[in-house]
């Protein structure tokens, strides 16, 4: 992408000196060429041409040997022709020249993405003073004449200076440039881009001082966050997976961020990939008052993974299970949102949810082996009044109650289904999920995990068979759709 990115540069800066009036003549050309060779050092050492594009070519090729070389260039055609559309022109192309060679390859890779996001963006220009003041540290009020758009108030901050102990300045603009972008995807990409690479300098910790010192007034002081991971099998590739995954912050808007795909992988690879996941937001989202939630978006055949009880970090022994270290760890259906045909009774079940959050009435299936049990349990799960539903066995392979109750369910809307990972429904497991339900729907997801912390709490001499190590909950807001 990098030579890409030069060879549009050269074309550009040699189009801008063959259309230049004030280089036309032959006298002009020479008094050009020798001012940029003494700004070079160079002398007289360019061989002559007396066709003058290809003279321009011959210029350039030197030029661009250094990351000032282009930026010399341009000093030279505006001291002849000061304030001109052309010596403007070309001081941007010097200014990008410079910051693509001296950028990390990251943001040459996504050069494009940076630059249509940032030339698009219309602000005022006391708004662009205010933001290069801010990111130099008040070294620069304003940004030169030939900088008219935020892109190219970028690239001029990539030649400053950075000052000790602080971030370089055009990562700081970036950081705060990006808060007026309107798609909240494209900011959160942009930003997570500018993170990771602060990380890697170990200027994590400054770049986040700065953005939450600039926005704790308009933020609330802890927001909730939301990494819904997707997980599928891959077509044509029997026991390979792909993993994908979505942020949510409610700081930036209602809206899930833009999708990431992981390769195929394994099914023994699921846990270390998920860690990574993690890993890779925890890092690029950095030090904020945020509380995030993990949703696993699966499948039929893969909705009873026990996820919760996954590693945070697959390299730990023992390891921290998920359930136990996030607010909420939770499954969501990958079937259902990818029929529009269950999404009516989904809308108004969780209506009623929000509305009627301490009153909420839920429906309990209990193991029974009797014909006329799936049908009565279809008419139960039919019930208006009903928000969550408790299955009477796992729905995986070879339980058929399950599995019937499970999809009746999700047809039928329910946002909230509840289920032993392991076993058929008990009279304690009932017994347990009344007591959790009986708190309302605000505060159960905080319930659940604080339940699961008090099974893990009592250490490997415990009970196997302990509800809180084996309790599958999903919960499907359809305001959110991770698609």
């Amino acid at each position: 992408m990098r030579e890409e990115i030069e060879d549009r540069i050269r074309r550009a800066a040699v189009d801008v000196l063959v259309g230049c009036d004030g280089l036309r003549s032959t006298e002009d050309r020479e008094q050009f060429l020798d001012l940029v060779l003494d700004r070079l050092g160079r002398g007289g050492r360019l061989p002559r041409h007396s066709i003058p594009r290809s003279q321009w070519v011959a210029l350039l090729r030197l030029c661009m040997r250094t990351p000032d070389g282009v930026s010399c260039l341009a000093a030279v055609l505006d001291l002849l022709d000061p304030g001109s559309a052309e010596s403007r022109l070309m001081l941007r192309l010097g200014d990008e020249w410079r910051a693509v060679s001296g950028l990390p390859s990251e943001f040459t890779e996504s050069w494009d993405l940076l630059g249509d996001a940032l030339t698009s963006l219309r602000l005022p220009a006391d708004e662009r003073w205010r933001l290069v003041s801010r990111a130099t540290l008040s070294r620069l009020r304003t940004p030169p004449d030939h900088s008219t758009t935020p892109w190219s108030d970028f690239l001029y901050l990539v030649g400053q200076n950075t000052a000790p102990e602080q971030v370089p300045p055009w990562m700081a603009y970036l950081e705060e440039v990006t808060a007026w972008l309107e798609d909240t995807a494209l900011r959160q990409e942009i930003r997570a881009l500018n993170r990771r690479r602060a990380a890697r300098w170990e200027f994590g910790d400054t770049l986040d001082r700065r953005r939450y010192a600039r926005s704790a007034e308009r933020q609330p002081p802890i927001h909730d966050e939301h990494l819904a991971i997707r997980i599928m099998p891959a077509p044509f590739d029997e026991g390979h997976y792909t993993v994908s995954y979505w942020f949510h912050s409610d700081a930036r808007g209602p809206d899930f961020g833009r999708r990431r795909d992981s390769a195929v992988i394994a099914f023994t690879d699921l846990q270390r990939t998920v860690s990574e996941v993690i890993s890779e937001v925890e890092r690029a989202e950095g030090d904020r008052p945020g509380q995030l939630r993990l949703e696993f978006v699966l499948p039929l055949e893969l909705i009873n993974l026990p996820v919760e009880s996954w590693p945070l970090d697959a390299a730990e022994d023992p390891h921290l299970p998920l359930g136990m270290t996030y607010p909420a760890v939770v499954i969501r259906s990958l079937d259902r949102l990818l029929d529009q045909r269950w999404h009516g009774w989904w809308r108004l079940r969780w209506q009623k949810l929000r509305q009627e959050p301490a009153a909420g009435s839920v429906y309990m299936s209990i193991p029974n082996t009797s014909p006329q049990h799936p049908s009565r349990v279809v008419a139960g799960l039919l019930d208006e009044e009903h928000v969550a539903a408790v299955l009477s066995e796992p729905p995986e392979e070879g339980r058929t109650h399950g599995c019937l109750e499970f999809r009746t369910a999700l047809r039928t809307g329910y946002p909230v289904v509840v289920w032993h990972r392991t076993s058929e429904s008990t009279t304690e497991f009932r017994q347990v999920l009344s007591d959790l339900f009986a708190g309302g729907f605000t505060e159960l997801l905080p319930r659940i995990t604080r339940f699961r912390r008090q099974a893990a709490a009592l250490g490997s001499g415990a009970p196997e068979h302990h509800i809180g190590r084996h309790l599958a909950v999903l919960w499907d807001d359809p305001d959110r759709k991770p698609l």
